[in-house]
C-alpha cells in the first residue's frame, strides 16, 4: 500500500512545490520513503509522486516512482500484485533482468513486454499511474474490484490524480465546491454512488478502467482495463459437490496469494462465516499459527468475542482480543474528520480505527474477509426485499392485499416507499436507505433527493448481489476499511475478492445463494468442513458498534454541539426545523433507523467544519 499523486498541467499553474505538498498530505499512507518525478517542459509540467509503504522488497532501491532500466517507463503504484512471482518467472524466461524483488517492477516490465495486454495478466488490488515516454502517454488504471482509492480532477489543460481527496485539495486549481447531488446521495444511502464525491469537480476513478492521457495535448480517453469476456452461465449438470469443490479451490487460491509479504501478516476474525473461512483455510495451509484479532464490547449485546474465541481455539490460531468502550469510541469519533476527507456514513469506521491503532506497530499487513456477503448472499436485507416482492406478486384478493399493505404503511411509515417501489432492486434500495426521498427534500435547502428511477431491474438475489458488488461494496465497505487502515500505514487485503471467484459465482443459478431458506448456503457448506456449525449459530454482527446507545450517552455532547442552530446556520444547507425533528425523534425512539439519521448529520457537520468551513 502506498499513496500516489501527480498531474499533467498545460496551464502553467501547478509546480513542484504543489506536488510536494500534495504528497506530504498523504504521507500517513507510507512511512518507508517518498519519491518524485518532475518533468517541466515549455508547454506542460508532468509530475508523479509516491509515499511508499514497503511490504514486498523492503530495500531502498525499490523506492517509487520506479523507472525501468531503459528509462522509457516510470510508475507510481499503490496496491499489491498477487501473482507477481509467476509473472516475474515468465519474464525472466524472456531474458529480462530485474533490479528489485518488487511487484512494482513486474508491472513495468510486463507492460514493456506485452503492452496493454499486460494488464489482463494482473491478479491484484491496485491503482497506478504509468508514464510511457516512448508513446508520450500517461496511463492511469484501477483494478476491477476497486478496493484501492484513486480520485481525479479534470479540466481543459489540467489532469490531476491522487489516492485521497486531501491531496487534490493542495492543488490551487481545484475549488472546494460541495456537490448538491452528492449531498443528497450521502443522506440517502450513507455513501457516494459511482464517480461522485462530495465535491463538484473531484471524481472517483472508475474500477476496471484504463485512462490514457496524451502528454502533449492533454487529451484523454477511457477504455476497459482488460478485454475479458463476461462470465458464461455454468453447466446446469454441475452437481452441488462439483460447485463446492470449485469454490473452495478458488477461495484457497485467493486467500493464500494474499498472504504473501516480507512483513508480518495478521487476520481480522469476527464471529461470522467470512472471516472464519479465511482463518480456517489459511491455518490449514501452514504449520505456523496465524495471528488473529477480534473486537469486543464489554457489557454490550454486539460482543462477538465468545464466538470468535471458540472459532480461534478450534483452529488453534494465535488469538488476541481487543475491547472498545464508549469513551475510547468518543475519542476516535473526534478523529474521524481528520481521517476521512469526505463525510463517512458508516459508524463501523470507529471499531476499525481502534483495531488499526492497536496493531499497527506489529503488523503492516492485515487480511480481512470483506465481500463475503456480496459474493454469497449474506445480508438479511436480500431476503426482506425478496419477501416484499413476493407479497406484491402473490395472487391474493386485491382488497386483502390492499388492507395488509395499508396496515404496514401505517404501522411502519418507513416501509411506505419500500412497498410502493416499482421493482425488486428499487425495494432493496429503499430498505437500505437512511432517508426517504420526502425526508431528504424536507431536510436539504440546496438540492432534491436522487431520482427514484432505477434503470436496471432485478429479477432475483443474484441481481442484488451484482448491484452491491459494483456499488455498496467498493463505495462503502472497501472505502471505509481501506481508509481506516491506511491512516495507520497498514495494507488491508481483502482475502476473498479474487476476480476469478467473482466471475465463477456470477455463472451460478440464483438458487445456490438462498437454498432451503438458508442464506450464504454455499459458503456455509464449505466453512462447516473446517468448523462445526454449532460454533457459528449466532447471527454475525461484524465489527459494528452500539450506535444508538452511544449517541444517547458519550456521543450526545457532540450531537448538541454540532447540530446546534449556530453550527447549522454557518452554512445554511439544512432546514433547522427538520434537523430538530430528527433529533427529537431519536431521543424519543432510539431505533437503529433514527440513530443512523443523527449519525449522518453529525458526521457531515464534523466533516464540514474540518474541510470546508
Amino acid at each position: 500500500m502506498c499513496g500516489i499523486t501527480g498531474f499533467i498541467d498545460h496551464t502553467g499553474t501547478l509546480t513542484e512545490q504543489h506536488l510536494r505538498k500534495a504528497s506530504a498530505s498523504i504521507a500517513h499512507r507510507g512511512g518507508n520513503g517518498s519519491g518524485f518525478i518532475i518533468d517541466t517542459q515549455p508547454h506542460y509540467t508532468l509530475a508523479l509522486a509516491n509515499e511508499r509503504l514497503a511490504t514486498i522488497d523492503l530495500s531502498p532501491k525499490s523506492q517509487q516512482p520506479l523507472t525501468s532500466h531503459c528509462g522509457n517507463y516510470s510508475i507510481t503504484f499503490n496496491g499489491t500484485i498477487y501473482n507477481y512471482l509467476e509473472l516475474r518467472e515468465a519474464l525472466i524466461k524472456y531474458g529480462i533482468a530485474f533490479s528489485t524483488l518488487t511487484d512494482t517492477e513486474v508491472i513495468l516490465e510486463s507492460y514493456k513486454r506485452w503492452g496493454y495486454k499486460a494488464f489482463e495478466k494482473l491478479d491484484g488490488s491496485f491503482a497506478f499511474a504509468l508514464l510511457d515516454r516512448k508513446q508520450n502517454q500517461l496511463l492511469l488504471a484501477k483494478d476491477e474490484i476497486g478496493a484501492k482509492p484513486l480520485y481525479y480532477f479534470k479540466q481543459k489543460g489540467c489532469y490531476a490524480f491522487a489516492s485521497e481527496i486531501r491531496a487534490l485539495l493542495q492543488y490551487p486549481i481545484i475549488e472546494k465546491a460541495i456537490s448538491p447531488n452528492a449531498l443528497a446521495t450521502y443522506f440517502r444511502y450513507g455513501y457516494f454512488i459511482g464517480e461522485e464525491t462530495i465535491y463538484q469537480h473531484i471524481y472517483k476513478f472508475k474500477k476496471g478502467i484504463l485512462t490514457t492521457i496524451d502528454i502533449h495535448s492533454g487529451n484523454s480517453y477511457d477504455s476497459p482495463l482488460t478485454m475479458r469476456k463476461p462470465p458464461q452461465a455454468a453447466n446446469e449438470t454441475q452437481s452441488e459437490e462439483e460447485i463446492l469443490a470449485k469454490i473452495e479451490e478458488l477461495l484457497t487460491e485467493s486467500i493464500l496469494k494474499r498472504n504473501v509479504a516480507d512483513v508480518p501478516i495478521g487476520l481480522l476474525l469476527s464471529g461470522g462465516y467470512d472471516s472464519a473461512t479465511t482463518a480456517a483455510i489459511l491455518q490449514k495451509n501452514q504449520t505456523k499459527r496465524i495471528k488473529t484479532y477480534t473486537l469486543g464490547f464489554k457489557d454490550e449485546k454486539l460482543d462477538e468475542v465468545p464466538q470468535a474465541r471458540k472459532i480461534a481455539e478450534h483452529l488453534k490460531t494465535n488469538h488476541h482480543e481487543l475491547y472498545l468502550d464508549k469513551n475510547q469510541a468518543k475519542t476516535i469519533l473526534k478523529e474521524l474528520p481528520e481521517v476521512f476527507d469526505e463525510p463517512i456514513g458508516d459508524s463501523g469506521a470507529i471499531p476499525l480505527m481502534f483495531i488499526a491503532a492497536n496493531v499497527n506497530k506489529e503488523y503492516k499487513v492485515l487480511l480481512s474477509a470483506e465481500g463475503g456477503d456480496e459474493l454469497f448472499g449474506g445480508y438479511r436485507t436480500y431476503s426482506r426485499a425478496l419477501q416484499f416482492e413476493r407479497l406484491q406478486k402473490r395472487k391474493i384478493p386485491k382488497l386483502v392485499k390492499q388492507f395488509v399493505l395499508g396496515i404496514l404503511k401505517k404501522t411502519r411509515p418507513q416501509l411506505k416507499e419500500v412497498i410502493e417501489a416499482e421493482n425488486l432492486l428499487a425495494k432493496y434500495l429503499e430498505i437500505n436507505a437512511s432517508f426517504t426521498h420526502h425526508q431528504i427534500n424536507r431536510l436539504l435547502n440546496t438540492s432534491k433527493a436522487p431520482s427514484k428511477g432505477i434503470e436496471r431491474k432485478a429479477q432475483n438475489i443474484k441481481d442484488l448481489l451484482i448491484y452491491d458488488l459494483h456499488n455498496y461494496l467498493p463505495n462503502n465497505i472497501l472505502f471505509k476499511s481501506e481508509r481506516c487502515f491506511a491512516h495507520y500505514g497498514i495494507d488491508n487485503r481483502d482475502a476473498l475478492l479474487k476476480t476469478d471467484l467473482v466471475d465463477y459465482l456470477a455463472t451460478l443459478d440464483s438458487k445456490w445463494f438462498i437454498k432451503d431458506g438458508e442464506q450464504k448456503y454455499l459458503l456455509k457448506k464449505i466453512t462447516n468442513k473446517y468448523i462445526p456449525a454449532s460454533y457459528l449459530k449466532k447471527p454475525q454482527k461484524g465489527f459494528g458498534i452500539p450506535l444508538a446507545n452511544w449517541l444517547k450517552t458519550s456521543f450526545k455532547p457532540l450531537i448538541e454541539t454540532y447540530l446546534s442552530a449556530e453550527k447549522l446556520n454557518s452554512h445554511g444547507l439544512f432546514n433547522l426545523k427538520e434537523v430538530q425533528k430528527i433529533k427529537n425523534n431519536f431521543y424519543t425512539n432510539g431505533s437503529a433507523y433514527n440513530a443512523q439519521k443523527v449519525w449522518l448529520l453529525l458526521q457531515f457537520q464534523m466533516w464540514h467544519e474540518r474541510w470546508v468551513a
